[in-house]
């Protein structure tokens, strides 16, 4: 459940002559600061709780009376993913399976055609985000003509709409999970770096590092001169910080496809990611700079770069990030999943 995905959902919902039905299994309430009814306001959804029962004989009802043309399935581990792409009751529905991971040489990822086998026969179409999720697709056996990507989409009108009214910003932002692989501690030590070239620069002032999320390492933000911990936002309040920041950065060493990108290059802002960054590929071209992963100095220097940039300099590299993302709209996400449906 994120209002990205959301946004997509009433875009497609949108489309004459589709019907779209929406089942999630979400976290216990306790566990998520979301709003169901605020992110999925105006959806025809069902909401299930992993800790409570999924009852199956309900469901398979709802489908008798809803007679759908087509299920697309996220992933494998949730239980309510596994019920609709294995019960006999669905056998005749075509399916979609949809997955962000990219192929790593692990063991886990190496064995995943075996031990998923039965699980992936039942589907027709993989559905990814970009190159890498596509690789890691082939290998588990989809042809590349049943591989589509795109998956991931945001409301680019909605996040671009007052580049023009802002002709200087400044700050760097990080948005995301307060969690290992995003590299919380890699990215404190490249923004006291950052500021260090900044003094011997000669220069008297410095960008603040605004950081919005919630998790276990929040602890490494605390004390840090020029770090300002916004912690959990609902996503109108994260739109705002998008519109009032001078560029994004993002130290992640395991991020298949972070939608945050997408966002900072809707809301224009130059970015800063690191190779584990997956969506660079697609997303960072021109408009910022792809730094090694785990390496300080490089996130350092990249943000020194933004820093001594001019701010006609920084909106023209903000606007190239606008193009690039365009095809990741909603609309054109709808425009995908309606010609997916149709070539099943």
């Amino acid at each position: 459940m994120t209002s990205y995905m959301a946004d997509c959902w009433r875009a497609l919902s949108r489309v004459p002559g589709v019907r779209l039905k929406i089942y999630i299994q979400e976290k216990p309430h306790a566990e998520t600061r979301f709003n169901p009814a605020d992110v999925l306001h105006g959806l025809d959804y069902v909401l299930i709780y992993e800790n409570e029962r999924i009852d199956k004989n309900n469901i398979r009802t709802q489908m008798v009376g809803i007679q759908p043309t087509v299920f697309f399935i996220v992933g494998w581990r949730a239980k309510l993913s596994r019920f609709f792409a294995l019960d006999r009751s669905f056998d005749s529905v075509p399916k979609v399976l949809i997955f962000d991971l990219p192929f790593a040489w692990t063991l886990k990822k190496l064995v995943a055609p075996i031990v998923l086998y039965f699980y992936l026969k039942r589907f027709k179409i993989a559905f990814v985000p970009g190159v890498r999720s596509a690789q890691y697709a082939r290998w588990l056996g989809f042809k590349k003509h049943e591989i589509e990507q795109g998956l991931f989409s945001i409301n680019v009108s909605r996040l671009s709409a007052s580049i023009q009214s802002k002709q200087s910003r400044e700050g760097f932002l990080f948005v995301g999970r307060y969690a290992q692989e995003k590299r919380l501690g890699v990215l404190v030590e490249a923004y006291k770096e950052y500021r260090k070239k900044v003094v011997r620069d000669g220069k008297q002032t410095y960008w603040t590092l605004t950081c919005c999320g919630m998790g276990i390492l929040e602890g490494l933000l605390k004390g840090v001169d020029g770090i300002v911990d916004r912690g959990f936002l609902q996503p109108d309040d994260v739109r705002v910080l998008y519109q009032t920041h001078g560029a994004f950065v993002v130290t992640s060493d395991f991020d298949p496809w972070p939608l945050v990108i997408a966002e900072a290059c809707a809301s224009g802002l130059p970015v800063i990611c690191t190779e584990a960054c997956g969506n660079h590929i697609e997303l960072v071209k021109g408009n910022g700079f792809v730094c090694e992963t785990n390496d300080v100095d490089s996130i350092a220097e990249a943000m020194f770069r933004i820093h001594n940039m001019q701010d006609a300099e920084r909106m023209e590299m903000g606007f190239k990030g606008v193009e690039l993302v365009s095809p990741y709209s909603c609309e054109a996400w709808s425009e995908r999943v309606v010609q997916i449906v149709s070539g099943l």
